[in-house]
Formats: structure tokens, sequence, C-alpha cells
């Protein structure tokens, strides 16, 4: 009488590469759907965020003004590639492992705690004195998806500011906002940080003509 031969051990490393998944995929969704239920408020309207204005005066200045973010952005990247690729070299994946998905877990709990002391701080706004600003500069926005009807960014200074500032003023044209001239900031400050304003001209723009009927 032959013994049956024994039956294979049951294959688990699909269960681990489902827990692998499931650490992986859960964090973002559930940092998905609190953005969702979050009500949140849109930076357009009313009232848009004060930032600090930076003036330049020649085309590669400009340039680098405009790049540098992108490229400190890819810095970082190639420095976090850099070191991830050595650490994986020296101790392979499955020590690395337990050490990522906890850095991965924790940086997707931290994006959740940033979306909700962002928005009790938008939602908790304070009013501040209103104050004379002097504009430097204005440019006209063109209507697009972000910035709705399109407007002015109007770039100005407030008396005891260190920086000049710029703000989007909605729906206003370019010639209410003459360099020179002075506007009137109504701002809000936000619960821990941020302003929030819209500005009014003390100009009176002179109407677009309309021509004669004949």
């Amino acid at each position: 009488m032959t013994t049956p031969a024994p039956l294979p051990a049951p294959d688990s490393s699909a269960a681990i590469d489902w827990r692998i998944f499931a650490w992986a995929a859960l964090p973002p969704l559930a940092v998905l759907m609190l953005r969702v239920v979050l009500p949140g408020q849109v930076e357009g309207g009313e009232l848009q965020r004060l930032q600090t204005a930076t003036l330049v005066s020649d085309p590669a200045e400009a340039f680098w003004m405009a790049a540098r973010p992108l490229l400190l952005t890819l810095l970082t990247v190639s420095a976090v590639a850099g070191v991830f690729y050595a650490a994986l070299r020296r101790l392979g994946w499955a020590r690395m492992r337990p050490g990522v998905l906890t850095l991965w877990v924790l940086l997707w709990l931290a994006m959740g705690a940033w979306l909700m002391a962002s928005d009790m701080n938008r939602a908790q706004r304070q009013p501040l004195p209103d104050q004379a600003a002097k504009v430097l500069l204005a440019r006209e926005i063109l209507p697009n998806k972000r910035t709705g009807p399109g407007g002015t960014e109007v770039y100005f200074e407030l008396p005891g500011e260190p920086e000049p500032l710029r703000l989007f003023a909605q729906g206003q044209p370019t010639q209410a906002f003459v360099p020179g001239s002075t506007a009137v900031l109504h701002a809000e400050s936000g619960r821990w940080w941020g302003r929030w304003g819209r500005l009014t001209s003390r100009l009176n723009p002179a109407p677009t003509p309309t021509p004669a009927a004949r």
C-alpha cells in the first residue's frame, strides 16, 4: 500500500503581497476621501491669499525665479532616490520593507493632518483692520479654469511690511490699479497662519466708450 504524497504547504506569499498592497494603497485613498469630505474653501472668490511678491529687474532674474521651484524639486527627488538606491543595494528590500512602509504610512498621515489643519485655518479666519496699499504694478489675468472670469494681479506695498505683496483682484480691470495710486486692503488672518484679502480701488476708471448710434 502506497502512502499518499504530502500536501504542499500553503503559499503565504499571496497574503503577504496583499498586505503590502493594502498598506501601500489604503493611506492615499484615505487622504483622498478626507479631501472630498472636508468642505474646504476655494482660493478664488471674494477673498484671495496674500503672497509675498518678488520684483525682478532683468529677464535672467525672472527666468531664475520661475525655474527655481522646479530645480529645487528635481534636486530633492534626485537626492532621495539616490539615498534609497544606495540603501537598497546595501541592505536589500527584505530588510528595508518594514521601514519603507512605515515611512509611507506616516507621510500620508502627515498629509491628512495638514489637510485638516489647513481647512480649520481657513474656516476660522479673523478680520483685520483695513489698510491703505500703494500700488506698484498691475497686470491683467485672462479668464481660465483657475482664476475664473480673470481680473488683475496687483503688486503693492503696505506700511510696516518689509517686502511687497501681491494679490489677485478677481473681476477688476487693470485700469483700476494705476501704479502709484492707493487702494484699500480688506484682509483676514488665518487661525494659525496666512492672510487673505481683497483690494478696493480708490480710482473710478473711465467707462468703456460705446459707439454712437447712427
